[in-house]
Order: C-alpha cells, then structure tokens, then sequence
C-alpha cells in the first residue's frame, strides 16, 4: 500500500503545473464552503450572543397578536390555523398575568409610531420614526448599556440610544438635558390610516441618558406615552385607549424554574402570544440553518464544477501514463492496484486544493474580521470582540469533503485505467 501511494504520489508531482491547474477548482469550492460554514456559525454565535444579552431566560414578552410574522405570511392562511384572534393587552389582562403563580413582575410596553424627530438645532430628523416606551430604570439589562445621572423618567424625559448620539455627530455627555423635538406628520403613519387631528402636533422631551438599543432609539415613560396617543388618537382619557387599543406589549418577569409554566398559562389559557429566549433561540436556529442549506446547495454547484476538472486531468493522465500502466500490469499489478493507485492520485488533488482553499479561507478571515466587526458594531453588536473563528471541526469536514470530491471524480478515469489491456497498454505510442 505505501508502495502505491509514493507511486500515485509520484504521478501527481509529475505534472506540478497541471496539478495546481486542477486544485484550484476544488480550492475554489473549498473557500465557499468554508465561509458559508464559517461565516454561518459565526454568524449565529454572533446573533445568540446578543440576543441572550437582551433576553434573559426567566423574561417573556407577551402580545395580543403574531409578533414573529414581521408583517407578512409565508403560507397561505387557513380557517383551521387562525385560531387565536388578536387581543387587546388591558389593564385587567395585566393584573391576571400579575396573579399567575411564578410571575414577579409585568410591565406594560407602548409604541408611537409616525414621529418626526429632532434633535434641537439640527433640521435633519432621526429616520427612525418610532418612540418605545418602558418605565424601566436605566440600568434595566434591557437596555443593555446606560449614561446618564437620571435612571427614572419623569414626564417627558427621554432616553436615547447611541444610535441617536452617533447620527447627530455628538458625544453622550454633549447631548445630554438637550432637547428631543417629535413632530406628528402624515408620512410614516404606516400601522394605521392618519387623520387630521394627528397631523401638526409636536412634542417636546428633555434627554437624561443615553442607552445601548441600536435601532429602538427613542424611550419615553408609559404616562408620556399615553398622553401622546390620547392626544393624537382624539380618546376621550388615557382609560379609553387602553380599553380600545391597548399596550403593545406586556414585559413579563418570571422565577427561576417556573418560566415555562408561566408561559404555556399565558398562551394556552389566556391566548395570547408570548415569546420568550427559546422562542428568539429557536427562530435563529432555523434561520440560520435554512440559510445554511441554501448557500451549501449553491456551493455543491463549484465542487461539481470542480469534479469535472479532476475527471478531465485523470483521464488525461491515463492517456500518459498507457505505456507506464501496461509495464506495472506486466510486472505483476493487479486490477484492483491500479484502480486504487489511481483514485489516491485523484484524492491527492482533491486534498491539495482543499488545504490551499482553507489555507487562501484563514488568510482572508484574518485580514476581513476587523472590517466585519466594526461594520457589526455600527449595527449595535458591542460586544463582539471578534467575528470569524477557525473551527477545527468544519475545516476537517471541509477536507475530508475535498477528498470525497477526488475519489468520486476519479472513479471513471481510474476503472478505465484498471481495465487496460497490459499487452495493447505496451504497444500504445
């Protein structure tokens, strides 16, 4: 067998130009698989890091309807799947999660959508057109990050994010007790048709800290909030939009070990939907992994490619080496041993542009990963000191892979080889 592989070793240093010529399709493909499995893992590492950051396991977010469909359906609706109505998150729903044994806390979360919001001085508005609100202290893990002197809103007060502070081309301490302008507009109004009475309307907050929400840019107190909704809803009391429209969500704390009971109470029993850490893990998990799936399909399409170009230099080889296998046929060798001498020279390729690929892959992970982390930070990833990682496991698989692909393509060649006939083999010129 050692005899062989120097031999079929032999063969593939013989041709050292055509041999790289050929590796390089498999270290193309190589260097896509690496980055969709790198890149993807990396990826999801990335996404869970941040969301346990946010989510804590024993938290649940409950909502009067579908928030995980971002706004748009993937299957067709059926009379059989609807079977939870959309509900109004009311005062009273609030006290009955509040006396579900195992909750601590719930805490009613508001929205306002369609604000134009300044920042004094500046006639550029922030694009986001949102405004959350919480009566959550600052340094609630919620927000992840807090500056400031001021933990409580009062009335009018607000929180920014350091997205705001960025977009204004200022600095935490310069923004802070600064103005925040919100100007009510027809344009944005994009969860409901405005009307009159909602247009012209404008609203003034003090800033007292600065948070870490990336995109949630904006936090007012619950009282501010419904004082702003009554006014542009035209409600006759801050009662009256509860009733009608209730909270946009409930922010439920649980005890330790009691969380999932507290959470099938409130989707079984009180239908609503909840969503919790396992549900946002979930979600990333099947995101990723279908993601995962479509890109490596794309990425068989170059090892296919690849496979060709091995195929082709076999054969090519064969035509060479007739003679040469007519000799070692002569000699003694036998049928079985030519085909395996063969299929280690098409493995020895297969190898050979996999190590280069994943060689070429941690090169470009080294000089990229900087440039990718930044470009996550921008995004609110702060915590991410590094995005690429050289998994061991995957580039093993990576490897293995491009040796399968060497062996699979050398098939053909290598039986055409096994079956030559010694004495025609010897004449051949």
């Amino acid at each position: 067998m050692v005899e062989m592989f120097k031999y079929a070793l032999n063969l593939v240093l013989r041709r050292k130009l055509r041999t790289v010529l050929t590796s390089l399709g498999i270290m193309i493909a190589v260097m896509l698989m690496s980055f969709i499995l790198f890149g993807m893992t990396d990826l999801k590492s990335a996404l869970l890091s941040e969301l346990t950051t946010r989510f804590k396991p024993q938290e649940l977010y409950v909502s009067g309807q579908d928030s995980m469909s971002f706004g748009g359906m993937v299957n067709a609706p059926t009379k059989e799947g609807n079977k939870k109505e959309p509900k109004i998150l009311t005062d009273d729903l609030k006290k009955q999660i509040e006396d579900i044994d195992g909750v601590i806390s719930v805490e009613p979360l508001l929205i306002i959508n369609g604000l134009e919001l300044y920042l004094e001085g500046d006639d550029v508005p922030y694009p986001s057109k949102i405004v959350a609100s919480s009566d959550l202290p600052g340094s609630n893990h919620m927000y992840k990050d807090f500056y400031g002197e001021k933990e409580i809103l009062d009335d009018y007060d607000i929180f920014v994010s350091k997205f705001v502070v960025s977009f204004f081309e200022t600095t935490n301490k310069d923004i802070m007790g600064k103005k925040i302008l919100a100007k009510s507009t027809s344009s944005g109004m994009f969860f409901s048709s405005s009307s009159k009475s909602m247009i012209d309307k404008q609203y003034e907050f003090t800033i007292v800290g600065v948070v870490d929400t990336a995109n949630d840019a904006f936090w007012i107190n619950n009282n501010t909030a419904l004082d702003i909704l009554v006014d542009l809803g035209g409600y006759d009391s801050k009662q009256d939009y509860i009733s009608t429209i209730g909270y946009s969500q409930l922010y439920v704390n649980t005890k330790e070990g009691m969380t999932k009971k507290v959470e099938n109470y409130i989707d079984n029993d009180l239908d609503l939907f909840v969503i919790s850490s396992d549900t946002i893990l979930g979600f990333v998990d099947t995101l990723t992994a279908g993601l995962t799936l479509s890109l490596i399909l794309f990425g068989s399409i170059s090892a296919l490619v690849a496979s060709i170009g091995i195929i082709n230099t076999m054969i090519m080889s064969i035509y060479e080496q007739t003679k040469e296998i007519g000799i070692i046929k002569a000699i003694g060798a036998s049928n079985t041993q030519v085909l395996i001498i063969f299929l280690i020279q098409s493995a020895l390729i297969g190898l050979f542009g996999g190590i280069l690929g994943l060689s070429i892959t941690f090169l470009i992970m080294k000089i990229l990963d900087p440039f990718i982390v930044d470009a996550l930070a921008k995004q609110g990833f702060l915590d991410i000191s590094q995005f690429f990682h050289f998994q061991l496991g995957n580039a093993l698989i990576i490897a293995l892979s491009s040796i399968l692909v060497g062996i699979l393509a050398g098939i053909y060649p290598s039986m055409k080889a096994a079956k030559l006939d010694p004495v025609k083999a010897l004449r051949y010129e």
